[in-house]
């Protein structure tokens, strides 16, 4: 199920102090998706590279980028003598290089992490001289254009738990009749109920515990 989503600007790349925006942006701008329109401004210089990140944060959330194992492995420098080790020639860097600009290191540091990282998607202006760099995050399930068929959906699935928490997912679908599941767009199932709590739980609408769903902060 598609998500409504927030790009929001937190930094430059760039040099804004000697190559101002010609655009004004400001850190903390923001514009929505939500299906169907746009909120907020746009800049034409977001256009190519934010296409791409803005599809898949819609249809993918923040998923994917956690699973990147190369994430988890921290920094590294070349070393020929260690090819017969790794095959290319590597090794572990305990800190970063000495003069190294933070932001190259945003997404790799030299400790590798603990646990799963939750980074977000982003994408930066054309001109890379100011180099404005927008995330991008899921704040809701979209609900315009053709993607209202299933936030509907969502949202009677939402008012059948609201009801009843702590249902699993036959107990949501037998709250349902047979023409509800089967005869109206689109049709409800194990597998696209159990994908819908997931998103529904990724913009913090509801719970997952132990299998079962719990209202949190509903959508008004």
């Amino acid at each position: 199920m598609p998500f409504k989503v927030r790009c929001k600007l937190v930094s430059f790349t760039g040099d804004p102090e000697r190559f101002p925006c010609h655009f004004d942006y400001q850190i903390g701008d923001e514009f929505t998706y939500d299906g169907e329109k746009f909120e907020g401004k746009i800049c034409n210089g977001l256009l190519k590279n934010m296409a791409p990140v803005l599809w898949n944060t819609i249809f993918y959330g923040p998923g994917d980028y956690e699973r990147m194992v190369y994430m988890y492995s921290g920094l590294s420098a070349r070393d020929p003598s260690m090819k017969k080790y790794d095959g290319v020639g590597f090794r572990p860097l305990k800190k970063a290089p000495e003069g190294a600009d933070p932001k190259y290191l945003r997404s790799i540091s030299a400790d590798p992490p603990k646990s799963l990282i939750k980074r977000g998607r982003g994408f930066v202006c054309d001109d890379t001289r100011t180099g404005a760099f927008f995330t991008c995050e899921p704040v809701g399930l979209a609900s315009g254009g053709d993607m209202k068929t299933h936030y509907n959906r969502a949202m009677s699935i939402l008012e059948k738990i609201k009801k009843q928490p702590g249902m699993t997912v036959d107990e949501i679908l037998s709250k349902f009749t047979r023409f509800e599941r089967e005869e109206i767009y689109p049709p409800i199932y194990q597998l696209n109920v159990s994908l819908m709590l997931d998103e529904m739980a990724t913009v913090n609408y509801i719970e997952l515990r132990d299998g079962r769903a719990y209202p949190k902060n509903l959508p008004t």
